[in-house]
């Protein structure tokens, strides 16, 4: 393994004044412009190439990373083509050919080790050693693929109904468990390409799990093996789905970090959403238009936050995802069939809350979550209780307490059987709109109660 840091990289990427994440962003949206195939780099990757753990990447990767970083050559980043190159994972010689193969595996190697919780130094050889122990010899075929598959919806099931919080560790431990299987013996192609697309499943619906439960690392690396997963699947829309995840959980943690009034890394976050949002929407034409809906409204969610001036994209992308959803012909993937217009209503609202508690339109957000919180299916608790949530906050805020009052305290009923971090965020939201009412005895009361169920259901 080399070990002299490879400065002229990292000295490109100061002069453009980059982070790592923003160097491997940037980088995969040309891969996939070039190739029609989605880049596997992340902020790690970059920081190997900089420290000089890998010299050579494979020649897509070194295209994309000369456009971004505006470099004329290889030479001038500091790339060499050595005799041979160990690889990690198998501790041997690796030649150059099949080096896009190469740099695949590794990248689910490594996310895959860390979502079954390795922490030892060298998690890409613990990761292979578990692997070649569990599944030597065996013959992965459809069976194992349908049971993925029910794992994956019956998590889904859980969550929906009760939040992440009782069963993120649960399902972090199949994931665990049903990534080893990637490494087995398959049936046929077509079976190996399933099962990836069922993993990838799995990842995702764990990293939402672990975003509702509050470990947002967690979260991440799920969302990221997900994408690795469904892009060697040639799934799209579960690609895009752990895109619209990790926008998500930016959105999330640039609230987190205005609340720390940390103005730099917010606006980090805020970037960071907007450029997985709008990764999930390449080749939108090969999503299903309830898929395609979908990340609309995320892409609109990211659009929202992006203050100041976008306001305008944020309802151009709304109205999109509106007319993506009329196209819905029935034929949507099983992980996405449980959408339908409540939960559109929701997103859209949900969407447009920053814009209205920040002085934009009020109306439109309202009547979106409003319509949510009157038309959510049962069996989805904790959506609607993140609707009420998000209703009364804007109505406390914007409109009439004590309307707010009677919705905050429903949202507060409901919340009590969920166990949910983003609920949790919801309802502090609430109490935070709410003190400008603090002499409002309703108010203060409503805000106690917020404050005991903070208090006994953190996850």
């Amino acid at each position: 393994m080399f070990s002299e840091p490879n400065e002229l990289l990292k000295a490109a990427r100061d002069a453009a004044g980059m982070t790592q994440a923003e160097v491997a962003e940037r980088a995969n949206a040309q891969v996939e412009a070039a190739t029609s195939k989605p880049g596997a780099m992340d902020a790690d990757y970059v920081g190997k190439l900089e420290r000089g753990i890998h010299r050579w990447p494979n020649r897509d990767y070194r295209r994309a990373l000369r456009e971004v970083l505006h470099a004329a050559s290889d030479a001038d980043l500091g790339f060499f083509n050595p005799r041979s190159r160990t690889v990690t994972v198998v501790r041997s010689p690796q030649p150059e050919s099949g080096g896009d193969d190469v740099e695949r595996k590794t990248f689910l190697r490594v996310l895959a080790g860390s979502v079954a919780g390795m922490v030892l130094s060298d998690p890409l050889s613990e990761f292979t050693a578990r692997a070649a122990s569990a599944n030597a010899g065996r013959r992965i075929g459809g069976i194992e693929v349908q049971q993925i598959q029910q794992m994956a919806r019956m998590f889904a099931n859980q969550d929906h109904l009760y939040g992440g919080g009782l069963s993120a560790q649960g399902v972090l431990t199949q994931l665990s468990t049903a990534s080893e299987l990637l490494e087995g013996r398959f049936a046929s192609e077509t079976v190996r390409q399933q099962l990836f697309s069922a993993v990838a499943d799995l990842a995702d619906t764990a990293g939402g799990m672990c975003f509702d439960a509050g470990t947002h690392q967690h979260a991440e690396r799920c969302f990221r093996f997900s994408v690795g997963c469904a892009t060697e699947a040639g799934d799209w829309s579960l690609r895009a789905k752990a895109l619209s995840g990790l926008a998500n959980l930016s959105v999330h943690r640039s609230q987190q970090d205005d609340a720390l009034r940390d103005d730099a890394l917010r606006k980090t976050r805020e970037d960071e959403a907007l450029s997985f949002a709008e990764m999930a929407l390449v080749r939108a034409d090969r999503l299903t238009p309830v898929a395609r809906s979908v990340m609309h409204t995320r892409h609109a969610r990211a659009l929202g936050i992006a203050q100041p001036g976008r306001e305008a994209d944020c309802f151009a992308a709304l109205d999109t995802a509106a007319r993506s959803f009329t196209q819905r012909n029935g034929d949507e993937p099983a992980w996405i069939a449980y959408y339908d217009e409540p939960h559109l209503a929701r997103d859209s609202g949900r969407a447009l809350l920053g814009l209205a508690l920040n002085g934009g339109s009020y109306s439109q957000a309202k009547d979106h979550l409003a319509a949510a919180v009157s038309r959510f299916p049962s069996g989805y608790t904790r959506g609607k209780v993140l609707a009420m949530a998000n209703l009364a906050t804007l109505t406390m805020a914007r409109d009439d307490p004590m309307h707010a009052i009677a919705l905050g305290s429903e949202a507060v009923a409901a919340a009590s059987s969920v166990r949910s971090d983003r609920v949790l965020d919801a309802l502090r939201q609430l109490r935070n709109a709410g003190r400008q009412y603090g002499r409002v005895p309703p108010v203060r009361e409503l805000n106690q109660r917020v404050d005991a169920l903070l208090r006994v259901t953190a996850v």
